[in-house]
């Protein structure tokens, strides 16, 4: 008994990827189910429509093999071309930690999956939260917010 598993494409991973994000139907006979939105509130709306969650963000801390201890932030966001980006924001042996608790030299990879095109950032990440800023891009990534984090534009005040 042989089973024949199939290989896919990375066009067709990023096609996958692209659509689960935006929560289109992918063949599926229950499109009810499959368009839902994330939160049940319809976030003060008056229309009855809910809104979808367009980023997130999570924190890590682990140990790598040295037993040195690391800091991962990883995150997601869906672009205004309805592009799904992914990133990954680790501490590197430069990362020094300042009096206010804030590390630099955070290595940020971007991964744009629609077309596989990866990119790569310095950042700053704030050791008790995880949240990391890329001054490059305006772009912050919080682990802390409410309902899986927050991945988008940053205004400094």
């Amino acid at each position: 008994m042989s089973t024949n598993k199939r290989t896919y494409t990375d066009a067709e991973k990023a096609e996958y990827w692209r659509k689960k994000a935006l929560g289109t139907n992918s063949g599926s006979s229950n499109s009810n189910n499959n368009n839902r939105s994330w939160n049940s509130n319809s976030r003060g709306s008056n229309s009855g429509t809910t809104q979808k969650k367009r980023s997130g963000a999570k924190f890590t801390r682990y140990a790598n093999a040295d037993g040195v201890e690391r800091f991962l932030t990883s995150g997601w966001k869906l672009s205004k071309q309805k592009e799904l980006l992914t990133f990954k924001c680790v501490s590197t042996d430069k990362s020094v930690e300042s009096d206010k608790g804030w590390m630099g030299s955070i290595a940020v990879s971007i991964l744009n999956k629609s077309n596989m095109q990866k990119s790569f950032y310095w950042g700053t990440m704030e050791k008790k939260t995880g949240k990391v800023v890329i001054n490059e891009l305006s772009l912050v990534l919080n682990p802390r917010v409410k309902n899986g984090g927050y991945c988008g534009t940053f205004i400094e005040k």
